[in-house]
């Protein structure tokens, strides 16, 4: 595989998503205020078993006061430490639900519109019969598409969005989501078979999680491309804390390296035909 068409295709969305970015943020937060609390505990423990052990009327060596002095030292810094991650969390998840309101909010605005935009579609072109009204991908979603072969370049598909269906060719026409070299977005006209939606953020829970060793279609992290890949893990069978909720999948052609993608990212493998 050509690993210059993937760098080239630099618009990353997973550094370009804030809910992301939040939530792996959120995450290794957790992580740290998990560590923060074993060791405190740990120091109470000491701290306990120092109480226990000696007998106070009776005094205590120099020693042993200045390491219990440390133990509490050691344990106020800590309970500073745990009270501020545990503020950081609690404003992160904050602006976290307001970005998932907003985006719900306006996801809402656009199946409005899709809907006004379907009832118009209904009625035109009604002797097509290529293609069902409930199949069509209506203006405005994403999709993984197909790019056509151009001279000098592989085949690949690619981030998209939809601009309109011509049921006469049963082609859709797409914007390419990234720019090419001269900042221009191109635009194709892709045969319907070659197109796949992308699952939006409300769709994406009720979506069955594909199988481990399932080849599908994933977005390669970094690029706007889509590539062949297996899964190695689902998402709930993925336990690395620094990725998780998403797929670890292994691309055809990348020197076995493990990656992980969101699961609207990837896509049941089409069918040749």
């Amino acid at each position: 595989m050509d690993r210059k068409s993937r760098t080239s295709r630099s618009a990353s969305l997973e550094e370009t998503n804030e809910e992301l970015s939040l939530w792996k943020q959120i995450c290794t937060s957790l992580a740290k205020l998990e560590n923060i609390q074993k060791e405190t505990e740990s120091v109470l423990n000491n701290i306990n078993k120092i109480h226990l052990a000696v007998n106070f009327d009776e005094g205590i060596s120099s020693t042993l006061s200045q390491r219990l002095k440390e133990y509490y030292q050691n344990g106020i810094s800590l309970s500073s430490t745990e009270s501020r991650t545990i503020n950081d969390i609690i404003e992160k998840v904050s602006v976290l639900i307001a970005l998932r309101e907003a985006s719900e909010n306006s996801n809402e605005q656009k199946r409005k519109k899709r809907k006004t935009e379907a009832d118009e579609l209904k009625h035109a072109s009604p002797g097509s019969g290529k293609k069902s009204n409930s199949d069509i991908i209506l203006p405005g979603i994403t999709v993984a598409a197909k790019q056509p072969k151009q001279k000098d370049k592989n085949e690949e598909w690619i981030l998209a969005v939809v601009i309109s269906f011509h049921p006469d060719k049963n082609k859709y026409h797409v914007e390419d989501i990234d720019q090419d070299e001269s900042g221009q977005k191109q635009r194709y006209f892709i045969p319907s078979r070659h197109v796949i939606a992308v699952p939006e953020s409300h769709e994406i829970r009720h979506l069955p999680e594909l199988k481990a060793g399932q080849d599908v279609l994933a977005l390669y992290p970094g690029t706007t491309c889509f590539y062949k890949a297996t899964v190695i893990l689902p998402p709930k069978q993925n336990k690395d804390v620094s990725s998780p909720g998403t797929y670890k999948v292994q691309f055809e052609d990348d020197n076995n390296e493990m990656k992980y993608v969101m699961p609207g990212h990837v896509l049941e493998m089409p069918k040749s035909k």
